[in-house]
């Protein structure tokens, strides 16, 4: 068992922020102005910040910092990419299929510095190191949301682009834009470097500039809504990234805009900063098996049902997508004799797409509700249960073993 490290959580240096109702996103007229000045081109790029509309945000804390790479050093240190347990199952099944051991250029002395931010880093590797920090702190450590991100960074300066208020100042931020000093690095700087003068309303330093921080967030069309499914960890659609960067000029290093990547991406100005809910309820250790999910696409009706129960439950699975995944859509075929368009799942090895036993015969003119052992297609509620809990990923309780 890990012990807990508080000089872990002293160097994350947690602020709180107060609950709140947040107005989140790009008023239309100016979204509109935006896009004129830059071209049409651009539309969708300022479009997806709009409309401007509230939400309600609960208290919460968030880390002062991006994680930096000495703090991230001491997760590839603990064999956090040797083990499963920190990783959703799609993240361990990409850092399998990669055998990635640490972040994209993480020998690169271009971004090297134990005070500098971590670079190169995918959601998958901000999320498993979330759930270790969270293991060795005691403390329920994640990803922000995008409206928490945003509340933070302005919470009800409406009119604030920046955290500092209502005008870009290259000299509060590292970004592709050069200050009064001169040009800009060029590249990552020491974290805290423009504070206080840079830092946002709750003291948060480096919110725009250094590196786009990943949040929890899926990229889906505003308004906001947190239970439609945005917010499941374990969904495969894009996640947003949120704070501009060192490369990046003022036409993003804005507190409203919106990036999105895949959970595998990584580049030289992707990064993260950790959060922590205030009822601390640490995740439970991850299941004996992954819960794999195949289906055409997440517009499925029975699929999203699935998901709903699936995230109701807290049960983390792993979704292919058979449209665009070949050895997913072959396994289909040869469990269904060639039809594959009906959702199943599967209990799988860790990382693994095959049922860890061969599945029972099913009838397959009938497959509602077939319970083939290792193996169910188009579940029901009750039938989906029982499933999980007889494969150990669900007690009776409906909380994870």
């Amino acid at each position: 068992m890990l012990q807990v490290q508080p000089a872990l959580l002293d160097s994350l240096a947690l602020l709180p922020v107060p609950a709140g109702t947040a107005i989140i996103g790009l008023d239309d007229a100016l979204a509109a102005k935006f896009t004129n000045s830059y071209g049409e081109n651009w539309r969708e790029f300022y479009y997806r910040e709009t409309p401007q509309h509230t939400v309600e945000v609960a208290a919460f804390e968030l880390a002062k910092y991006a994680v930096t790479n000495g703090l991230y050093a001491g997760f590839i240190a603990a064999g956090g990419y040797e083990n499963a347990e920190w990783w959703t199952p799609e993240g361990w099944a990409w850092r399998s299929d990669t055998r990635r051991i640490a972040p994209r250029l993480w020998d690169d002395p271009r971004y090297a510095g134990a005070e500098r931010p971590v670079i190169g880093v995918s959601w998958f590797e901000a999320m498993a190191y979330c759930a270790w920090a969270s293991s060795v702190t005691g403390r329920a450590l994640r990803l922000p949301s995008e409206v928490e991100w945003e509340w933070a960074a302005r919470a009800q300066n409406t009119r604030w682009m920046y955290p500092w208020g209502g005008t870009f100042n290259a000299d509060l931020l590292n970004s592709g834009v050069a200050g009064i000093s001169g040009t800009t690095p060029g590249t990552t700087i020491a974290v805290g470097s423009h504070s206080p003068k840079g830092n946002g309303p709750f003291g948060h330093g480096d919110q725009l500039g250094q590196v786009w921080e990943w949040t929890r967030s899926t990229f889906k069309a505003y308004p906001y809504v947190a239970d439609d499914g945005r917010e499941d960890p374990y969904s495969p659609e894009r996640r947003v990234l949120r704070g501009g960067s060192w490369g990046d000029g003022k036409y993003a290093n804005r507190v409203m805009t919106r990036y999105h990547y895949p959970g595998h991406y990584g580049d030289v100005t992707s990064g993260f900063r950790v959060a922590a809910s205030l009822e601390n309820t640490l995740s439970v250790p991850r299941p004996r098996y992954d819960l794999v999910v195949y289906g055409r696409a997440s517009f499925c009706s029975d699929l999203i049902d699935t998901k709903a129960w699936l995230r109701a439950w807290k049960v983390p699975y792993r979704q292919l997508n058979i449209d665009l995944d070949e050895r997913a859509g072959d396994r289909l075929d040869g469990w269904l004799a060639g039809i594959h368009s009906i959702p199943t799942l599967v209990i799988a090895e860790h990382g693994a797409i095959d049922p860890v036993q061969a599945p029972a015969d099913a009838d397959l003119r009938n497959l509602r509700n077939a319970d083939r052992g290792t193996m169910m297609h188009e579940p029901e509620e009750d039938g989906l249960r029982a499933f999980l809990i007889r494969n150990e990923l669900l007690t009776d309780d409906l909380s994870l073993v």
